[in-house]
């Protein structure tokens, strides 16, 4: 393989995936032209790093596609003075991404070892503003940290329970994928938070993996480890 193979890779990746999709936030762009994504997918499939295809983590589990990702953090509109929780965030790409845009990331995910490498990346990158928690389970979110400016769920919940709606700010925003189980497609939305409610706006139709602990658990409106 040659030696420039993934640099050339993550050049195009932007030009013809995140560019066309209108992706335009300049530093956005560039968090995309510089982390490299291949040193958060390690389990062989070289070939699909920087593809417009999903990326196999395990049996439920997937490496959304950068474009999409790309578009959707474009819609955030997330800014250097925000705190910000992201759930589900696997070996920690999307943090990376966003350490470049945000005050501070908090990331939490459900097995030990993938948030020890990831943090193991995070700090090999010196990216300081970012860290990853342990959560048994990822519908309790993170309460030790809150309250957050905005929340990311990266991948398609059928609903937000209270527990980590709680966990925003007055106002603050939430955004994820929302379909049912029995749907292959949902929406990616914006829910602001309203006292003890999200107010939701749909910005547009798309279809990641499902988050089994939003699925199948219940809403224990507590933070358990």
């Amino acid at each position: 393989m040659n030696k420039n193979y993934f640099e050339i890779a993550r050049k195009n990746m932007v030009t013809n995936q995140i560019l066309p999709v209108g992706v335009k936030n300049k530093t956005l762009i560039k968090s995309f032209e510089y982390v490299r994504r291949e040193l958060f997918i390690t389990s062989g499939n070289d070939d699909l790093i920087y593809t417009d295809s999903d990326v196999k983590f395990n049996n439920d589990r997937n490496f959304i596609r950068s474009f999409l990702l790309a578009k959707m953090f474009e819609q955030c509109n997330f800014t250097k003075d925000e705190k910000i929780l992201v759930i589900g965030c696997l070996t920690g790409y999307s943090v990376a991404i966003l350490s470049n845009l945000a005050g501070y990331v908090f990331a939490i995910e459900n097995d030990k070892k993938t948030v020890e490498l990831a943090n193991k990346t995070l700090y090999e990158l010196n990216l300081l503003n970012c860290s990853v928690h342990y959560k048994s389970r990822l519908n309790n979110g993170n309460s030790k940290n809150a309250p957050y400016d905005k929340i990311f769920i990266e991948g398609s919940v059928s609903n937000i329970p209270m527990s980590i709606v709680n966990q925003l700010k007055e106002n603050g925003e939430i955004y994820t994928v929302i379909k049912n189980i029995d749907e292959s497609i949902g929406f990616f939305v914006k829910g602001i938070r309203v006292k003890n409610g999200l107010s939701f706006t749909k910005i547009f139709n798309t279809n990641i993996n499902n988050l089994s602990d939003f699925i199948n658990g219940s809403d224990d409106n507590a933070d358990k480890n």
